[in-house]
């Protein structure tokens, strides 16, 4: 059943593309504060990440290597130039497929928050071994603007029916100093899955197909509406943290 299905995978459902909590904000705002240059290599994790990486190398002028879990999920870049600059590996982040200081930095997207605390600290020291010295991670994730009352974490776990674990952001800032980098530095953007200007922005005129296609059965309306009506009423708890630090 559709409404079973984890929440971004749910509106996945519903016809929505853009599956990262922070939407194309977010996106955009972690390669500001990744300076990413000219030149440099770089790593993209997350949904969609070979469409990422190529969006990357196109306003970066960067090469980017995506790590994707399977054949289905690369891109067929028909501009050679672009198709050089921006590649595909299938792996997995707890354990990539590259070699020790390979990259110059590294984007992560809305990844870390469906791992476990231990899982997260286990992924960022992965990323921390294929960073060269120097090298600067750039992430966004789900995060508390406040400590969550046991309440409110209980309702976020009935409208995302699956694992997440988002965490204040001195928890983010603890687990990326654990993993071994330094001078993080973070700001905090809204979720933008239920806002009318974030549907705009992710999803342009597509949106309405989405609030369409949430009225096609009873069950998937009242499911689309109670995330919605959390995510409204509790706005003061739920954030996006987008984060960068770096190797030393």
């Amino acid at each position: 059943m559709s409404d079973q299905l984890p929440l971004p995978e749910f509106l996945a459902f519903l016809g929505k593309t853009e599956l990262k909590p922070g939407g194309s904000y977010a996106t955009g705002a972690a390669i500001r504060m990744a300076d990413l240059t000219s030149g440099e290599h770089v790593l993209v994790v997350g949904p969609h990440a070979a469409n990422t990486a190529l969006f990357v190398s196109m306003t970066t002028q960067t090469t980017t290597e995506a790590l994707v879990k399977e054949e289905s999920e690369k891109v067929t870049e028909s501009d050679p130039a672009l198709k050089r600059r921006s590649t595909a590996r299938i792996g997995r982040i707890e354990e990539m497929p590259f070699d020790k200081e390979h990259f110059d930095a590294a984007l992560i997207e809305a990844t870390l928050s469906y791992q476990s605390p231990d899982q997260q600290l286990s992924t960022l020291r992965e990323v921390f071994r294929v960073l060269k010295p120097g090298g600067r991670i750039a992430l966004h994730e789900l995060a508390w603007r406040q400590p969550p009352t046991p309440d409110v974490e209980r309702k976020l776990a009935d409208v995302w029916q699956g694992a997440v674990y988002p965490g204040v952001a001195r928890a983010w800032w603890d687990l990326l100093e654990a993993a071994g980098f330094e001078d993080v530095k973070n700001e905090l953007a809204v979720v933008s899955y239920f806002t009318r200007q974030g549907l705009t922005a992710d999803e342009g005129e597509s949106a309405v197909e989405i609030f369409h296609n949430a009225f096609g059965s009873e069950q998937a309306l009242d499911r689309f509406y109670a995330a919605y009506r959390e995510f409204a009423e509790n706005r003061r708890y739920y954030g996006v943290i987008i984060a960068t630090a770096t190797k030393p």
